[in-house]
Formats: C-alpha cells, sequence, structure tokens
C-alpha cells in the first residue's frame, strides 16, 4: 500500500494524537472517580474525534483510491457521531443532566446511522454519487460527490452542533468573568470547525475547493479542550454549573482578586448590603464592612445591615488557592435576620430570667428564712399545745421545702447560663465538702467515704450542687431513721468516677431513666421534684454522664461520671469515715 506526504496531514495528526491522550485520560480518570456525570459524555465527544481525525489522516495519506474511499467512510462514523457527542457532553456540562439519558442518545443518533448506513451500502445513490481522484502540487486528493441523505446529514450535523453551542454560550454569558474561561475554551475550540466548513461546503472563497481543512481545524478543538481538562479543571471543577448555582442563592457572594479588589458579586449582594453603587472594581476595604475584622477562613462576623433599622447579615471570608497558592478570596454575604431577632429575644428573655432569679434567691429566701426563724421562736416555748406543736412543725417543713426551692431554682438558671464558664475543678475537695454538709444536716445518717484520689475535670462550682442534691436524695428516701450512705471516688486514666450507695427500697428499672425526668419525685419525697432533673442537666454541662444502678443487698447507687483532664500522677489519701 503506498502511501505519500504533506503538510496538511501533521495538524490532523496532533489533532488524532491529542484526542486519543484525551480519550485513554477520560477513562483513566472515570475509573478513580467514579459517579462524575461529565466523564462518560466528554470520553465519548474525545473518541468520535479521534476517530474522526485518524481516519482522515489515513485518506490523505494513502494513495489507492479504494483505500482512501474506505477511509473516507471511516472518517464520517467519528464526524456523524461528533456533533450529537457535543450536545450531551454540553447539556451535562450546564446540569442539565434529565437530559442526558439513553433515550435522548438514542433519538439524537437515529440520523448518524443511517447517514454512514448510507455511506457503506450507497443504495440508489443515497450516499454518494460518485467520486474521483485529483492531483494537486503531487499530493493525490480524493473528492466524493454527495449524495441526498449525505446532505441531509451534513445539515443534521449543524443543526446539532449549533445547539450544543448555543446551550454552553447561552449560560456563559450570564456568568462573571472569573467563571467563564472554561466555558470560553470549549466554545472557542468548537466555533471553528463549523465554520470551515460552512466556508468549504458553500464554496466560499478563501476555502472554496481545494483540500479539505475541516479536519485540520480540529486541531483547535483538541488544544482547547486539553486547556480546560488540565489547566482549568474540567473534570474536577466545573465553575459553569457551581457559578450558575451561586447566582441563584439568597446568599450573596463577593469575589475578590489577589490585590483585594472586588472583581465579581451576584446580584443578592447589592440588597445584602443596601449598596446602591457598582462593587466591582473598588478595594474590599471600602466596601465592605467590617472588612478589616475578617479572617481568612475564620469565625463569622454578624453586623447590622448599614443604614436599615432591624437587619442583620453574617459575613464570612474564605480564601482562594490554586496550586496551595493563594489567589484571591470570596466573602459570603448571608441574611441572619430572623436568627439575630430570635436571639436578642432570647437575651432580652435571660435578662427577665435573671430578675426573677435574683427575687427568688434573694426576696423570696430571706422572707420565708426570717418566718422560719420565727416559726422556731415559737416551737421553743413550752406553753404550746400538742395540736399547734403539730402545725407548726408542718408550717416550717413548709418553709424549709420554699427556701429548698430556691435553691434549685438559682442552681438551675445558672447551669442553663453559657455565661458561667467552667474551669478546673478538684473533684476530692468537693466531694469532702458535700460530705461533711450532709453529716452536719443529717446527724443520724452514717455517711462512708472509701477514698479520695487527686481527680481534676473541667466543671465550676456547680458540681458541688450535684453531690449535694445526690447525698440528700439518698437519705431522704431512706426508710431508715439511720440510712447509711456510702461515698465512692475512683479515677481510671481518663474518667472520675463518684459512686453514691444508699440501703433504701431502691428504684426499679422502669424508672431508673424516669427519675432525671422534670418534675420527677419519688413515692415519698418530700423534695422540689427537680434535683435530679438538675444534676442530669449540671453534669451534661460538664461533658458527664450520671445513671442510677442497683446496690447490693438492697438500694441504689447514683454514678456520675466526668472527663478527667490528665495529671502527672493520681494522688491516693487516705481513706477515712464520717459519722
Amino acid at each position: 500500500m503506498q502511501w505519500q506526504d504533506t503538510t496538511y496531514a501533521y495538524p490532523m495528526v496532533f489533532a488524532a494524537v491529542t484526542s486519543a491522550f484525551l480519550t485513554a485520560y477520560a477513562v483513566s480518570f472515570s475509573r478513580q472517580k467514579r459517579g462524575n456525570s461529565l466523564i462518560v459524555p466528554f470520553t465519548a465527544l474525545a473518541a468520535t474525534v479521534t476517530v474522526w481525525t485518524t481516519a482522515s489522516v489515513v485518506k490523505l495519506l494513502l494513495i489507492d483510491p479504494s483505500a482512501k474511499l474506505t477511509a473516507y467512510i471511516a472518517l464520517h462514523v467519528g464526524a456523524a457521531a461528533a456533533p450529537p457527542a457535543f450536545l450531551l457532553f454540553a447539556l451535562a456540562y450546564t446540569d442539565k443532566h434529565e437530559w442526558v439519558t439513553r433515550r435522548t442518545a438514542t433519538v439524537l443518533y437515529v440520523v448518524p446511522v443511517l447517514f454512514v448506513l448510507a455511506l457503506v451500502f450507497n443504495p440508489n445513490q443515497l450516499g454518494y454519487t460518485g467520486w474521483e481522484i485529483y492531483v494537486e502540487n503531487g499530493v493525490h486528493f480524493l473528492h466524493v460527490h454527495d449524495g441526498p441523505l449525505s446532505i441531509f446529514g451534513l445539515g443534521y450535523n449543524f443543526v446539532v452542533l449549533l445547539l450544543a453551542l448555543g446551550v454552553i454560550a447561552h449560560y456563559a454569558l450570564q456568568l462573571s468573568a472569573p467563571f467563564r474561561m472554561q466555558a470560553y475554551l470549549l466554545l472557542g475550540g468548537m466555533v471553528i470547525p463549523p465554520i470551515i466548513a460552512a466556508f468549504e461546503l458553500t464554496q466560499t472563497p478563501p476555502l472554496a475547493g481545494g483540500v479539505n481543512l475541516i479536519p485540520v481545524s480540529l486541531a483547535i478543538p483538541a488544544a482547547t479542550f486539553g486547556v480546560a481538562v488540565f489547566r482549568y479543571r474540567l473534570f474536577d471543577l466545573r465553575p459553569l454549573a457551581y457559578a450558575m448555582a451561586g447566582e441563584r442563592s439568597a446568599d450573596g457572594l463577593v469575589v475578590l482578586d489577589s490585590t483585594e479588589t472586588i472583581v465579581h458579586v451576584t446580584d443578592s449582594v447589592s440588597t445584602l448590603l443596601n449598596s446602591t453603587n457598582s462593587l466591582v472594581g473598588s478595594e474590599a476595604m471600602a466596601c465592605i464592612p467590617l472588612y478589616d475584622q475578617l479572617e481568612a477562613d475564620g469565625e463569622p462576623l454578624d453586623l447590622p445591615v448599614p443604614g436599615v433599622d432591624d437587619r442583620f447579615i453574617e459575613l464570612k471570608r474564605h480564601t482562594l488557592t490554586r496550586s496551595s497558592a493563594p489567589v484571591g478570596g470570596v466573602i459570603t454575604v448571608r441574611d441572619v435576620t430572623h436568627r439575630k431577632q430570635y436571639e436578642l429575644s432570647l437575651q432580652a428573655r435571660n435578662a427577665e430570667l435573671e430578675v426573677f432569679n435574683r427575687i427568688v434567691r434573694h426576696d423570696i429566701r430571706n422572707d420565708m428564712q426570717l418566718v422560719t426563724s420565727y416559726i422556731d421562736l415559737v416551737l421553743d416555748r413550752e406553753s404550746l399545745s400538742e395540736s399547734g406543736r403539730e402545725q407548726l412543725n408542718t408550717a416550717l417543713r413548709r418553709a424549709m421545702h420554699t427556701v429548698e426551692l430556691t435553691d434549685v431554682l438559682g442552681d438551675l438558671m445558672r447551669a442553663t447560663d453559657d455565661r458561667d464558664r467552667i474551669q478546673q475543678v478538684e473533684v476530692g475537695g468537693m466531694l469532702s465538702t458535700a460530705v461533711e454538709g450532709l453529716r452536719e444536716g443529717y446527724p443520724n445518717a452514717t455517711i462512708s467515704f472509701s477514698s479520695c484520689p487527686r481527680a481534676t475535670v473541667m466543671a465550676n462550682d456547680l458540681l458541688d450542687s450535684v453531690f449535694e442534691n445526690v447525698l440528700k436524695n439518698a437519705v431522704v428516701h431512706s426508710r431508715k431513721d439511720d440510712p447509711t450512705i456510702d461515698v465512692s471516688l475512683s479515677v481510671s486514666d481518663d474518667t472520675a468516677t463518684v459512686s453514691i450507695s444508699d440501703d433504701g427500697p431502691g428504684i426499679p428499672d422502669d424508672r431508673k431513666e424516669q427519675v432525671f425526668g422534670e418534675g420527677e419525685r419519688g413515692l415519698e419525697s418530700r423534695g422540689t421534684g427537680i434535683g435530679l432533673y438538675l444534676v442530669k442537666t449540671i453534669v451534661s454541662n460538664f461533658s458527664g454522664a450520671v445513671w442510677v444502678e442497683d446496690n447490693e443487698p438492697q438500694g441504689s447507687t447514683f454514678v456520675i461520671e466526668l472527663p478527667l483532664i490528665p495529671t502527672p500522677q493520681t494522688v491516693e489519701t487516705d481513706a477515712h469515715k464520717v459519722k
């Protein structure tokens, strides 16, 4: 088989090699990162261009007329399949995935398949009416006279190709400059071949007659597609689709270049910032409120909208990088009016609750302490009748209950107040103080404190309320006149565990979780009903846990577990008992 050499083949060879490389790269990429909806149509497009250009090179370099005709038919396999493949690619690229289906592909390829079959079998000269070889500057060229179906197929491919270009161009025009480069590369590459084809098919100078330059022009899209894939990360990042999402988002986007100059803003930014001036081209420092306080990739800032009452926005700055080097930034602008109004209402409510807390803890508590003092004075009188003494004792218990309630409510307020910051607390010392206080309040109880190792946790003085409530709960729920309470503190590698066991009636399994509910009381409790709820709330705020176990031979064990702050060593002190 004879071959000829011509410089016209070099651009075709470049296009064929580049297209083949892009096809292989796309296949390899799809195996590494499955699920990318752009890979399949891109691979199909690159493969059809590879067939088109490779067959064109063979057709041009062959001398034998029948071999040239065979190569001519082969190149039209790729040429007929390329425009539908490009339309499917354009639909996937612009996120119109509902159109990228097997049904759409089948419909698009009906005409190309008939076109290729007409060239292969040429019934009634529908594919071509004749062909001839002519020599120009020593190079043998094949000229084929198109048949009716070939002309229809070429027209169909032009329509499909222009439709694909229109899909990308329509969306590209809606984007700002920073997001258009990929679209420009795709459009710029694919628009050249149909322009050259239009000149050649209409015999319009300077491309009338002579060498078919359509396959040669495919070197341009091969090059631009390569730049889009490797330079602008076509497979990894599709700014066209992402930018469309940004343009339609209620959040505003402000894009900065490396000099902190605004190069793009979405439509919602002007409304969010209450700005009537064009921001593009301005320095961010002059246009963005509190810009000097925005840290790159740091915490967002909340601020009122300039010049507007009762509206708030959130600003957050993100760094744009390329090859690990910063090239600009993006500032997101979000309307947070509803959230801020809710936060302000919570702050107002908290302020009211603080006033209420002060009234409960100060005024009511002081008045009730005065009441209990007077009741104690009356009870000391020997002339008091037994019925009167019983009634006063009832009143005294109710008054003491009210005092206890004010203490618990005050602690509950603090437990839900974020401003009461935690700090390092030594568990053993706080537990010892709570045991001593219980001993003084309940002299008939036997409280055994078995060990007190050193254990430091992150808490505050509310931990003392936890121990007091659990210890008091153990005594109050005991049916014995002289209850026994066992208290222990153990330390593991990362946890401090306090166990408080009583010899009371115990707690049924179906109530072990319920006793920590708000308003829960024991069967014979005279307490507030929120003591254990307070315990769980406080312990949870300290990232700990509390639960109930059965005590042997009878009673219950409350277990309080707190995360331990690591210390160089745990110092074990002497065990002691408190009676």
